[in-house]
C-alpha cells in the first residue's frame, strides 16, 4: 500500500545505525492539508418565488386576441392591408432615424466662443513694436550664417573676373 520510493528511503534509513535512533520524518513528503470544513458559498442566491397554489393564467390565444378586437370577422383583404400599413409606419420610423444618423456626420461640431482680449492702449503697441523689431535684430545676429551686422565689401566679385579675363584676352 505504501509509495515504493517511500518503501526504499525506509530500507536505506534501516540501515544506517545513526539514523535507526533518530526520527524520520524529515525524509518524508510534506504535503499541505486542506481544509475541508471551510466551504465556499455561491457568489449570487437565487431568490425563490412565493409558493401560490394556483397556476398562472394562460396567455391569450391568436384567435382569442383576434376576438377582442374585432379582426377575427374581418375579410381577408382587409386584414392584408392594414397589416402592410403597420409595416409602412414601421419603416417610415426607421428610415427616418437612418437618415437622421447619416447626416449627423454633416453637422458641425459646436465651437467654443473665443475669449475677447481687453483693448490695449495705443502707446503700448508702439512699445510692444519697438521691442519686437528689437527682438529680430538680436535673433538675426544670432542665427548661423546670417550676414553680419557691419559686413565688410566683398573682395572680388565674379563679375570683375570676368572682366579682368577678358582685358587680358585682348592684349
Amino acid at each position: 500500500s505504501k509509495d515504493p520510493e517511500l518503501r526504499a528511503q525506509s530500507w536505506e534509513l534501516s540501515k544506517d545505525p545513526e539514523l535507526r535512533a533518530q526520527s524520520w520524518e524529515r525524509f518524508l513528503p510534506k504535503f499541505r492539508h486542506k481544509n475541508l470544513s471551510k466551504r465556499k458559498e455561491p457568489k449570487k442566491k437565487s431568490v425563490k418565488k412565493e409558493y401560490t397554489p394556483f397556476p398562472p393564467p394562460q396567455p391569450e390565444s391568436k384567435v382569442d386576441k383576434e376576438l377582442s378586437t374585432g379582426e377575427f370577422f374581418l375579410r381577408e383583404s382587409v386584414k392584408r392591408r392594414k397589416k402592410m400599413e403597420e409595416i409602412k409606419v414601421k419603416q417610415g420610423v426607421a428610415l427616418t432615424k437612418k437618415q437622421e444618423e447619416r447626416n449627423k456626420a454633416f453637422i458641425p461640431p459646436k465651437e467654443k466662443p473665443l475669449m475677447k482680449k481687453a483693448a490695449k492702449a495705443p502707446t503700448e503697441g508702439k512699445l510692444d513694436i519697438k521691442a519686437i523689431k528689437d527682438k529680430v535684430k538680436k535673433a538675426k545676429t544670432k542665427k548661423l550664417g546670417a550676414p553680419p551686422v557691419n559686413p565688410s565689401p566683398p573682395a572680388s566679385s565674379s563679375t570683375d573676373k570676368k572682366k579682368n579675363q577678358k582685358t587680358k584676352s585682348k592684349s
